[in-house]
């Protein structure tokens, strides 16, 4: 598959890194199916953000959400086509948050 020409000017990067955390942000970036480029262009925009975090006013605290259940958000990680188990509360507040989303996209792209 074609990878999406950028319009934005690059610089191609060379670093000698160790190999445990190269290998680490391979898995991770497979994992996220995610090229390595992407995942690392990511991480580095991330850090540079974190940077900047303190002179910037605290957020307010995100709103409580199903995904952050340990539970649901470990079988969340897991590799696509892995078998999860739900209850079937869990199951309604998945497909409420993925309506609500839905509709707050809808509501914002127009």
């Amino acid at each position: 598959m074609p990878r999406e020409k950028n319009p934005q000017p690059t610089r191609q990067l060379f670093a000698k890194i160790r190999e445990d955390v190269y290998l680490d942000a391979k898995a991770k970036s497979a994992e996220l199916r995610v090229p390595l480029r992407e995942f690392l262009e990511n991480a580095l925009i991330s850090a540079l953000r974190d940077e900047e975090a303190p002179s910037q006013p605290p957020a307010a605290p995100p709103s409580r959400s199903i995904w952050d259940d340990e539970y649901i958000s470990m079988q969340s990680r897991q590799p696509i086509g892995s078998p999860i188990e739900l209850t079937a509360e869990e199951s309604s507040e998945i497909l409420q948050d993925a309506i609500k989303s839905a509709r707050n996209e809808d509501d914002a792209g127009g």
